[in-house]
């Protein structure tokens, strides 16, 4: 299909993937980082500070950093408690944070003209946080709900059983959230002389990247730092990890369908010069549907739904791994082989094209990582805290290219060790077996793609050039309600059928040609409507279309492919049952939408799946995904004269008819429905939902208001029922999206023994919405946040696109994103509350709860 490139012709990383860089240090020894890039109107300011789970010193394993990175923004001298998120929010800004291992990084994404006060809202946390003695213990609550979240979610236990078993001396055997009798014990005099021995500024690092002026920025940081001084910093020595000298297993029973594993062996750190051809040793393996592992246990032998590969080595110490997910009746089946192939591979090593496809793809993805100057920052910041190279991710990229097959080739025969093995599984319950051993940009609309004129289809285009990628994207008519009764997930079915063969391609040809190009292809379905998206190097424009067009023209529905789809869908249902907030999401789905397709969601009930047919998938292609509807998007720097032609001439499908959309039910009942089911989890999850209108209904602009105003930190139901109360680790609220209706839905996380106070909680805080409505700050702070996102989302082409494209297939139009922008704008107090009481000041709902019984 094309010709196997050698890593020379891949471009290079240089010095143009990122901006220019001003690095400048204070006399307290804080480190600034600032790089000035106008390509779009917004600004990511990050506070990283080289303080993570392992530099505990004696508090180690009791989750002390991450502890603090709660308390944090918890109130200042000169700002209350929510003073600061809400601050952000009224900035059109988004306030976040993350803990890990050596690391704890508070950042805010916003419009490029609010970074100053931005700047002086982060820098007041961390500079003076009081960590009120109020807030400590209902924040040590809120933590609690995440370990009971974590111990719920076998893919996280998998993880932390993973790294205890292949460290038993560095820090890196502890969890970054700590062991819950550890963390019981810490008090907020431990965080506070935590805090101000760990938070010294030569132990901080500012990174800006924004349409802002870097000097600007330096100077404003230097005023803001000028009575900070430099303090003691003691030395935090990690002791290292002793040679591995033989075999480790685990095993481990979980309440869950199937059985996940992972076969790990250690390597050395970032620094070592091998951890390039680790990492490429990685991708081909597990990396992408067409890697070595994915091919042979996924798609051939069918004794997995899932392989991945993974190279880890964050500091002086690391951890190679090859996970699995698969029926519990073929775990010991998967390890072996593994450990098989590994082996083989090992001996033999790989051919040049995995090796030019592991480097492409390497290169698309940090490209990728760029799309946004939030990416931009944190590959500045990673950089300098790992090597104290801003540019490390390009230079990185410079030795990656550099690796030859005879690299990766010693790189596996070293590493790939089974003296060095540990197997490590989770396995169900039911299953288990005996256990083994510039100057601020002006402010600018988003960009909207061109319609072209007289085009079939219909087509739209995005110019860009900032960056080398070129993006295809379609949005083809789908979605729930154009699944026949009783053929549930069949249009997601249907979807990924599209990249398992076409006429001249097979499933393993398709993906290993797209990854060899450094490519990503993807096929989805949605609730309304089904997508085919490919993105790549936009030197490779003209073989990703031929690629894109074969897919989306003759795909076809081979028997074998469809068992293997068959198998993963499956799969996939079943693990849904892992997570209670999808539990409850049937519930409500069954609860309203008795026997109407609404009932279930994507992925469909089961039985419905394992029922449908080769026909059945064949005759859905044919008649939903090609029909004249479709739409195209386009992003990048081709312009529509080079391509338009082939894809009107391959692309223009005729005939068919839409499918006739069934009625919703009328609500089944005069009060609220109450719904339950219990599960064997840790946690408790609500779901509080209220139907509303299809998704191209005006009021679902004011809708959409309403759920930012209650979904994020600061606001009413977050202060109320998780500050205040203390009762849930997590509230917020959501929307379902449908075209013949859908709900609003107010959720939360809590301690089971709490759910009946969550409940009481939720719906007293919805009565008050109804009689009240939002208040003036509410409305404000949400519409900054909603037009600020619609800023942020710009930065990425190839999302506009696959926006316009998919308001166009609904009928809303193409251009609808300015024309939602300007309602949002436009909106009244009134018009707002007056969607309050419409919705929510009734008695027709649906309460559903996941619980241990």
């Amino acid at each position: 299909m094309i010709a196997s490139l050698v890593p020379g012709s891949l471009p290079r990383a240089g010095g143009s993937l990122l901006p220019e860089i001003v690095s400048s240090e204070l006399p307290n020894g804080l480190q600034i980082l600032a790089a000035a890039d106008a390509s779009a109107p917004v600004v990511s300011i990050q506070y990283w500070c080289a303080t993570g789970s392992i530099h505990e010193g004696r508090w180690l394993g009791a989750g002390l950093s991450h502890l603090l990175e709660h308390l944090l923004f918890k109130g200042t001298p000169s700002r209350g408690n929510s003073g600061m998120a809400r601050e952000i929010q009224d900035l059109g800004g988004h306030l976040n944070a993350y803990t890990s291992f050596d690391r704890t990084v508070y950042y805010a994404d916003l419009p490029a003209e609010n970074w100053k006060a931005a700047l002086a809202i982060l820098t007041d946390a961390v500079q003076h946080s009081l960590i009120p003695a109020e807030e400590f213990e209902p924040e040590k609550e809120v933590i609690r709900r995440e370990f009971a979240m974590g111990d719920d979610n076998p893919d996280s236990v998998l993880m932390k059983l993973a790294f205890r078993t292949v460290f038993t001396t560095h820090p890196y055997r502890f969890p970054v959230i700590g062991h819950i009798d550890l963390f019981n014990r810490l008090t907020r005099d431990d965080v506070v002389s935590y805090y101000r021995e760990r938070y010294a500024p030569q132990n901080l690092t500012l990174v800006v990247c924004g349409a802002v002026d870097a000097q600007a920025v330096a100077d404003e940081a230097a005023r803001l730092w000028k009575e900070e001084p430099r303090r003691f910093l003691p030395d935090v020595t990690l002791p290292p990890e002793p040679a591995q000298q033989s075999p480790r297993a685990v095993r481990r029973p979980f309440p869950t369908e199937v059985t996940r594993l992972a076969l790990l062996h250690p390597i050395p750190g970032f620094h070592h010069p091998d951890i390039p051809a680790l990492q490429l040793l990685a991708v081909i393996l597990g990396g992408g549907r067409s890697s070595l592992l994915h091919q042979l246990l996924v798609e051939k032998e069918g004794l997995a739904e899932e392989v991945d590969a993974f190279a880890y080595a964050p500091g002086q110490a690391g951890l190679f791994g090859v996970d699995a997910r698969c029926q519990p009746q073929n775990g010991d089946k998967v390890a072996a082989r593994l450990r098989e192939e590994l082996q083989r591979f090992a001996e033999k090593g790989p051919s040049q094209a995995e090796l030019d496809r592991a480097q492409r793809l390497c290169l698309t993805q940090q490209i990728q990582q760029l799309k946004s100057m939030s990416g931009k920052a944190s590959a500045i910041g990673g950089g300098w805290r790992v090597a104290r190279d801003p540019r490390l991710s390009q230079t990185f990229l410079d030795r990656l290219q550099a690796v030859t097959v005879a690299d990766v080739a010693a790189a596996a025969r070293r590493y790939l060790d089974p003296r060095t093995e540990s197997l490590v599984e989770l396995v169900p319950q039911e299953k288990e077996a005996p256990a083994a051993a510039g100057a601020p940009a002006a402010a600018a609309e988003p960009p909207l793609p061109q319609k072209l004129a007289a085009a079939t289809p219909r087509s739209l285009y995005l110019p860009q050039d900032r960056l080398p990628l070129f993006t295809l994207r379609a949005a083809l008519p789908g979605g729930l309600l154009s699944q026949p009764e009783g053929k549930s997930g069949l249009c997601r079915l249907a979807s990924q059928l599209l990249l398992k063969g076409t006429k001249r391609r097979s499933a393993e040809e398709i993906a290993r040609e797209v990854e060899s190009l450094g490519g990503s292809l993807s096929a989805d379905s949605g609730n309304n409507s089904a997508s085919l998206h490919l993105e790549l190097l936009s030197q490779d424009w003209e073989t990703g279309l031929e690629l894109f067009l074969d897919v989306l023209t003759e795909a076809r529905c081979d028997a074998k492919e469809l068992e293997i789809e068959r198998r993963k869908h499956l799969a996939a249902i079943a693990l849904e049952q892992d997570q209670p907030m999808a539990l409850a999401r049937d519930l409500v789905r069954g609860a309203l939408y008795p026997g109407h397709p609404y009932a279930h969601g994507i992925l469909g009930a089961a039985a419905e799946v394992a029922a449908l047919t080769q026909k059945d998938v064949a005759d859905y292609v044919a008649s939903a995904f090609r029909r004249p509807e479709w739409v195209l998007g386009v992003a990048g720097p081709v312009p529509p004269e080079k391509w338009m032609e082939s894809i009107s001439r391959r692309a223009a499908f005729s005939g068919g008819t839409p499918p006739v959309l069934p009625p919703l039910p009328a609500f089944p009942g005069k009060g609220p429905i109450r719904v339950f089911k219990e599960t064997p989890k840790e946690q408790a999850v609500l779901q509080i939902v209220f139907p509303t209108v299809p998704a191209a209904h005006p009021d679902q602009i004011p809708l959409s208001l309403i759920a930012e105003a209650l979904s994020d930190l600061g606001t009413r139901l977050f202060v109320r029922i998780r500050e205040q109360l203390g009762l849930a680790y997590f509230v917020s609220a959501t929307r379902f999206l449908g075209a013949a209706g859908g709900y609003f839905c107010f959720y939360a996380g809590t301690d089971p023994k709490k759910k009946e106070l969550v409940e009481a909680a939720m719906l007293e805080e919805i009565a008050k919405l109804a009689e009240g409505g939002l208040t003036a700050p509410e409305i404000e702070r949400a519409r900054a946040k909603l037009l600020s996102e619609e800023q942020i989302d710009s930065q990425n082409p190839g999302g506009v696109v696959a926006a316009s494209a998919l308001d166009e297939l609904l009928g809303l139009g193409y251009d609808e994103a300015p024309r939602r922008r300007a309602r949002l704008r436009a909106l009244t107090a009134e018009e707002i509350n007056a969607a309050c009481r419409k919705y929510f000041g009734t008695q027709e709902f649906v309460v559903a709860t996941v619980s241990p019984a």
